[in-house]
């Protein structure tokens, strides 16, 4: 039986670290992993300190570095070019830019408080020609680093792509898009990523970070893209952002479930995806206005913010 459990146990801990289901677990035990790993080695950078000393020094590096590395390739896909740029390079892409960014701020904030700290207070300040020695000693590690941990999604996505050869082409009847007589270039590169065995059904769509999982009647599939930008590019589609990182389409919205102090939107895939608080009540008048399935209680658990069997065993 503890077997078992341990089995268990680690088994979630798998998943949760796996970078095909936990884009933010895997980043977080990649970082620890790096930080643990250099900490070891204990290269001359860090030689004067004392063991935990050296540990704390590189686990802030470490998520400094991913941090500055994640936030630089969200930005860089909220641009248009983006979609331009295959995956590999638009995350190399992410990589030099992050380095340059990350090299400033070491330079710059990291060892300026660490001479602080050390009391050394005599010492030069950091100037330019300093700073373009540290990308040059550092920038391409962090490349490298970027893209070997983006290498397995990436890897996801180039399968992807040879399973799934044809694309899904977008329609123009849609209201908004039919008036220009032209489609949403952010829509047209939304249908193209997406394999053509999943259709063009779309359920919902959530961030994992500067990835996109977009969900179908017939599945789910990663691309590379930013979620504000997928949201803009489905803006003909009635639906509606639950949360800051789920939209779902108001059609496959099925009901709405308490789930201990919150509440979940279960879609008619089975899918369910969390409700924010600030948007519970534009998402209990889309339901009652479109009449779906279950508004009533959901509106219901919507007001209260209570779960919802209770409210089934009363309306049966």
């Amino acid at each position: 039986m503890k077997q078992q459990s341990l089995l268990d146990v680690l088994g979630r801990m798998g998943t949760g670290i796996d970078p095909r289901t936990s884009w933010v677990g895997y980043l977080c035990a990649s970082g620890a992993a790096l930080a643990i790993g250099i900490t070891l080695l204990n290269p001359s950078a860090s030689q004067d300190l004392a063991f935990f000393e050296r540990l704390i020094f590189w686990f802030v590096h470490s998520a400094l570095a991913i941090v500055i590395l994640e936030t630089v390739q969200i930005l860089l896909g909220r641009f248009r070019v983006a979609a331009t740029l295959p995956p590999l390079l638009l995350v190399l892409a992410g990589g030099v830019i992050g380095a340059l960014v990350f090299a400033m701020l070491s330079l710059f904030v990291l060892e300026q408080v660490l001479r602080f700290s050390a009391s050394d207070l005599g010492g030069d300040d950091a100037t330019l020609g300093e700073f373009f020695n540290e990308f040059r000693s550092s920038g391409g590690q962090v490349v490298l680093f970027w893209v070997l941990l983006n290498a397995p999604r990436l890897l996801m996505l180039s399968q992807q792509q040879n399973d799934g050869q044809e694309t899904v082409q977008p329609r123009t009847d849609g209201p908004a898009e039919a008036d220009k007589g032209k489609v949403d270039p952010d829509l047209v590169e939304l249908l193209a990523r997406i394999p053509v065995n999943l259709g063009r059904d779309i359920v919902a769509l959530s961030a994992e970070l500067h990835y996109l999982r977009v969900y179908t009647t017939q599945g789910n599939t990663l691309i590379l893209m930013s979620f504000s930008r997928a949201v803009s590019a489905v803006r003909i589609i009635p639906g509606m952002v639950v949360h800051r990182s789920h939209w779902v389409a108001l059609k496959h919205v099925e009901s709405l479930q308490g789930q201990g102090a919150g509440l979940v939107c279960k879609l008619v895939t089975g899918l369910s995806v969390p409700v924010s608080r600030a948007n519970r009540a534009a998402l209990r008048a889309a339901m009652t206005e479109r009449g779906i399935k279950n508004a009533e209680r959901g509106a219901r658990d919507l007001a209260v913010g209570a779960a919802g069997p209770t409210d089934e065993r009363r309306a049966g």
